[in-house]
């Protein structure tokens, strides 16, 4: 993941002047999770909260978003399931179709640490952004669709693939501030042969500059 951010960084740099960023924003969340995960031999279902920040430089056409998370999720007590330590990430380059539609491909990865065990998720997606304008310069809604077209968890690596949706609102806090704060819902399914796990989170958001 840390390859993919700095490769994300040159092809911004790289672009034509017109084409480098006209503005960019700072996103901070926290994001309570439910996981579902499934093996041929249990299925369990855990919770716990993630902390972290994303940032997006938008341009003309292009556009670059990256994303960083971790926290820590457990079952309830009786069930016996180990607690899990989370990390997961995103680097994103985005083509800006239209005003409200950006397509983006790049890899998404997902890690627990597990005692002494880890267990990576990493996938490459392809995602698509709508966005409608409800109130001008106030509020606005967003929906993305994303779906993995090539992907590997474990060691040794299985393949694996996935898909899943996010939306939400978005709202500017005061017209004479650029923060704005923003409510959403994610869900993702990864799966590779008999494993399979689903994500559910509630986004709760701090973001400083004009979402894209």
């Amino acid at each position: 993941m840390t390859r993919a951010l700095v490769f994300a960084l040159l092809a911004i740099a790289a672009l034509p002047g017109r084409a480098v960023a006209q503005h960019f924003n700072v996103d901070l969340f926290g994001a309570p999770q439910i996981v579902h995960s499934h093996t041929e031999e249990s299925s369990s279902r855990l919770t716990g909260t993630v902390f972290g920040g994303a940032g997006t430089f938008v341009g003309q056409r292009f556009a670059v978003r990256l994303r960083y998370a971790q926290g820590t999720i457990s079952a309830k007590a009786d069930t016996g399931v180990e607690r899990r330590q989370v990390v997961e990430g995103e680097a994103l380059v985005g083509f800006r179709a239209t005003q409200w539609l950006t397509i983006w491909a790049g890899p998404s990865a997902r890690a627990y640490t597990l005692g002494d065990a880890d267990q990576r998720w990493l996938l490459w997606t392809g995602r698509v952004t709508g966005r409608g304008t409800l109130l001008p310069d106030r509020m606005q809604s967003y929906v993305e669709l994303w779906g993995a077209f090539s992907g590997k968890v474990g060691d040794p690596a299985l393949k694996a693939g996935g898909r899943g949706a996010d939306a939400g609102l978005e709202l500017r806090l005061s017209s004479q501030t650029p923060l704005w704060g923003r409510f959403g819902y994610r869900i993702e399914s990864a799966h590779a042969d008999a494993l399979r796990e689903t994500v559910e989170s509630i986004t709760v958001s701090v973001i400083y500059g004009f979402p894209q």
